[in-house]
């Protein structure tokens, strides 16, 4: 299913692409050199979270520990409590034993909005500026307390780790005290309690040395973190930190999913939006969760993979794509790539059973995010039998998804043209498909009307309704007149569409087929 911006993430694209006071990170790119195998990539931010998946060994931890070294923050900043230092350096992520070689020869360049830029380059001078950190050979990274001044928090795994496990927590058991309130807490606990369906009386943190414990109490009963479960300790340490940083901070979480069940990260990624937008917050962390990508916008979703040795970041990639080449399932003989769910249900009611059975129809989740797998199938001179079908409203735009294709390959040879070409196709019409699929639908009411149980008067002013509703909200739309979801709508629906259509398919079918010979 396409992702369809909620309320918040329309506030939130506002707030961060219009932002240029408080020197948000918009982009990153390591122009030379190799860390810790990770080669020369671009990484762009055009919303506040940035979750990137990818396989154990792609080089999700070095580009989180990059990010924590954006920016530089004075000595009295916010801080961990069990960290020195109010901020990062290199030092901190990328440590060697004595078998082990420096990294040397490496170039980062970060970009921020800002607005203190040159007039006659800038408008109101406003826009991205750049710093570059470079660490020449046998030298040192430069001039780290020239970075941007921000607050930046990296948060590692061992949040999860209970405190009855944590060796220092457990020496200090009797020892912690509580700290001042800061004012924050309240709103802590109600967001806690919200993802966790639990109903707080009280949350607080207590104090020893380097090390804090949180306690709460619940209808009467008190418990501390020695007693709670890795994810409520990692939740009230999350939440904790973006609200004890002051706001206007970076927050760098690795496997930011971890310790939540499946309803619970759908419910920490609506209250982790609402926190970044209250406090002006950017969050860049790592997931293998499918619920985390299926509740982020296009703009938030980073695929990072190994190609060829070389480092390649997809943005947009769809939660099911990303988990099918996260998991290695077996490959059928041919993978068809398609945009979103609808495409899926074209697809598969298009192809009679028997070749159903040899495909595989993978959602992408864009036409750009597809032309750029095409490229990297063409980058790792992948075997696999692919095609790419686009929406039919892709079709005047067929150059600027080669183009798309071209800069992920980055250095393609003479046949590239022709192999990229050769594996893209379209689905029928000039338009996007549930536009196409619902005219079609008015030239046979009758038959919707039986598949859905309504009756036909109705259903052709349902439908007239449902080409009104904008795109790719047509089915939703449909959906609401008729009682039921969306996905049993597309169900019932697109079979009885596309086999009255078959003169529409005859040669994309045949032309899947043709592959299989």
């Amino acid at each position: 299913m396409p992702y369809h911006d909620s309320p918040v993430d329309k506030s939130l694209k506002k707030w961060f692409n219009g932002e240029y006071e408080k020197q948000m990170l918009r982009s990153m790119e390591l122009m030379e050199g190799s860390m810790r195998g990770v080669t020369p990539f671009e990484i762009n931010f055009d919303y506040p979270i940035a979750a990137i998946a990818g396989k154990n060994g792609a080089g999700k931890s070095t580009l989180i520990a990059i990010a924590s070294c954006a920016y530089h923050n004075i000595k009295t900043g916010y801080k961990l409590a069990r960290r020195t230092n109010s901020y990062y350096t290199f030092s901190d992520f990328f440590i060697q034993s004595a078998d082990e070689k420096n990294p040397t020869g490496i170039q980062i360049w970060y970009g921020f909005a800002v607005n203190n830029l040159s007039p006659e380059d800038y408008p109101n001078g406003k826009g991205l500026g750049y710093q570059v950190r470079k660490k020449s050979q046998g030298g040192k990274w430069n001039d780290y307390d020239e970075r941007l001044e921000k607050c930046v928090v990296f948060l590692g795994i061992e949040r999860i780790v209970p405190h009855s496990e944590r060796s220092q927590s457990r020496s200090y058991s009797k020892s912690f005290k509580n700290i001042k309130v800061q004012g924050w807490e309240n709103d802590v606990k109600i967001i806690v309690g919200k993802i966790l369906e639990k109903n707080y009386d009280e949350y607080r943190l207590l104090s020893h040395s380097k090390y804090n414990l949180p306690l709460v109490q619940v209808k009467g009963v008190v418990y501390s973190g020695f007693n709670m479960g890795a994810g409520e300790n990692a939740l009230f340490e999350i939440f904790s930190t973006i609200y004890a940083s002051g706001g206007n901070a970076l927050i760098v979480i690795d496997e930011i999913e971890l310790g939540l069940h499946a309803e619970a990260q759908k419910r920490f990624m609506k209250e982790l939006k609402s926190a970044c937008l209250k406090k002006q917050t950017q969050i860049i962390c790592t997931t293998h969760s499918a619920e985390i990508f299926n509740n982020l916008p296009d703009e938030a979703r980073f695929y990072l993979e190994c190609i060829n040795n070389k480092t390649k970041v997809t943005r947009g990639i769809s939660a099911d794509f990303a988990m099918a080449k996260m998991g290695g399932s077996a490959k059928k003989e041919i993978q068809i790539l398609v945009e979103d769910d609808i495409a899926q249900a074209v697809i598969a009611a298009a192809l009679n059973a028997q070749t159903r059975t040899r495909v595989d129809v993978l959602r992408i989740g864009s036409a750009s995010a597809m032309a750029r797998q095409l490229a990297a199938a063409y980058v790792r001179q992948d075997a696999t039998k692919m095609i790419a079908i686009f929406d039919g409203d892709q079709r005047k735009l067929e150059e600027d998804n080669i183009g798309h294709a071209k800069n992920m390959a980055e250095t393609p040879k003479a046949d590239f043209n022709d192999w990229i070409t050769g594996r893209m196709a379209y689905l029928p019409g000039e338009t996007w498909p549930e536009s196409w699929l619902i005219q079609h639908a008015q030239t046979m009411p009758l038959a919707i009307a039986l598949a859905v149980g309504s009756d036909e008067d109705s259903i052709t002013s349902f439908l007239e309704y449902s080409l009104a509703a904008g795109k790719h909200q047509e089915f939703s739309e449909l959906a609401k007149h008729i009682g039921l979801s969306r996905q049993q709508t597309i169900d019932l629906v697109i079979p009885i569409i596309c086999s009255h259509t078959t003169q529409h398919f005859t040669d994309l079918v045949e032309r899947i087929e043709s592959k299989l010979k």
